[in-house]
């Protein structure tokens, strides 16, 4: 991955910058580099050798030190340059864009933190650095994320469609939640077949046989005759609020009257996409089977967001301490996006919606994604 120039710049310093004697670590700790979701923390190791040319053994360590830093800011701009903040847009995509995001982004790399260093046997020097995905403190949500002026409402339920009825109750153990969950909510089956519409040429054709059909019946085609429509007063349909009998557009219900369909009063949600390939990002997406996003950047305070992330990722069902002790389980069944936005049934994303108007767990970002790590 090609790497900006700002990054290269700021490398580049940081090889030439003065820099005092190291004193290194020497106990052995095993760091993996990348970027880990569960843990919302970016990692890379550099490493730098002894130079020839160096005059004594202190001089050679300062500059493999240096050496190593230089490389490991290098690997942490190409690693933070394919981090995915919403579907398909990259951080490498925003830097491209956005001139501020770029400046933000390279003092975060700037900032990264040395959480192990060992000068090498065989003589040269590691380095291992760390820079969190979310925080108050050189954070890369920080940089991206920029604040909106306004907070959306979440979505009102759709009322034609009752909310679901959960398998379980606040004293159900939580396994027991996954396992009645994702029996009664089944996946989508991905579409395998698809059939072009006809074309005008065999619509032509279709019309050509008809007409030979009626011939051959002594039929006639009659020649429509138009009729002035009349209009008829729609019926309102039984579960839609409508403010007097002949309004036919819904009425938003209050927050009191959506919370007093609550069933019970639940802490967080977590939301199982185990076997869907789901893909973590930055600014995750809930949405219904309409389309409708229920859960997303722009219902929530931008704040909390760089604080603590949308949504904890997580690949076991005993981690799900950020929804906590009476959590609300769905099953996803699909993902869309770029696999980074779970689907949900409209009667589960109706249950979701209702809940949190009673306990506001989604206001408080308490979500917890299940997925295949």
């Amino acid at each position: 991955m090609k790497v900006p120039k700002i990054f290269a710049a700021i490398a580049a310093a940081i090889f030439f910058a003065a820099s005092a004697s190291v004193s290194a670590e020497t106990q052995a700790v095993n760091f993996v580099d990348g970027v880990d979701w569960k843990n919302r923390i970016v990692t890379v190791t550099g490493e730098g050798l002894f130079p020839s040319v160096a005059v004594n053994q202190l001089q050679a360590r300062n500059w493999a030190a240096k050496a190593a830093r230089a490389d490991a800011y290098r690997k942490l701009a190409e690693i933070i340059n394919g981090v995915r903040v919403e579907g398909e847009t990259t951080v490498e995509k925003m830097l491209t864009t956005y001139d501020q995001i770029k400046i933000k982004v390279a003092a975060t790399i700037r900032g990264a933190v040395v959480v192990n260093e060992t000068y090498l046997e065989e003589g040269g020097y590691r380095v291992v650095m760390q820079m969190p995905l979310f925080g108050t403190s050189n954070s890369l949500a920080g940089a991206v994320f920029e604040k909106s002026s306004e907070v959306e409402p979440f979505p009102d339920p759709v009322l034609e469609v009752e909310p679901s009825s959960m398998p379980y109750n606040s004293s159900t153990p939580l396994k027991r939640r996954f396992e009645v969950t994702r029996a009664t909510r089944e996946p989508v089956t991905p579409v395998t077949s698809y059939k072009p519409p006809l074309s005008r040429m065999s619509m032509q054709s279709l019309d050509t046989i008809i007409l030979q059909k009626l011939a051959t019946n002594n039929l006639t085609v009659q020649e429509p005759t138009y009729q002035q429509p009349t209009y008829q007063q729609p019926v309102p349909n039984s579960q839609t609020v409508y403010d007097t009998p002949t309004t036919t557009q819904p009425v938003r219900r209050t927050v009191a009257e959506y919370a007093s369909m609550a069933q019970g009063d639940y802490t967080g949600l977590i939301v199982d996409c185990r076997g869907l390939d789901l893909q973590p990002v930055m600014s995750p997406v809930i949405e219904n089977s309409n389309g409708t996003k229920i859960y997303g950047h722009k219902n929530l305070d931008i704040d909390k967001i760089i604080s603590m992330g949308m949504a904890d990722y997580i690949s076991d069902t005993e981690s799900v301490q950020r929804a906590g002790d009476n959590p609300l389980v769905v099953k996803a069944i699909a993902v869309k996006n770029f696999n980074s936005n779970p689907v949900l049934t409209i009667p589960d994303s109706n249950r979701v919606l209702i809940e949190n108007y009673a306990t506001k767990f989604l206001k408080d970002l308490k979500v917890v994604f299940l997925f295949d790590y």
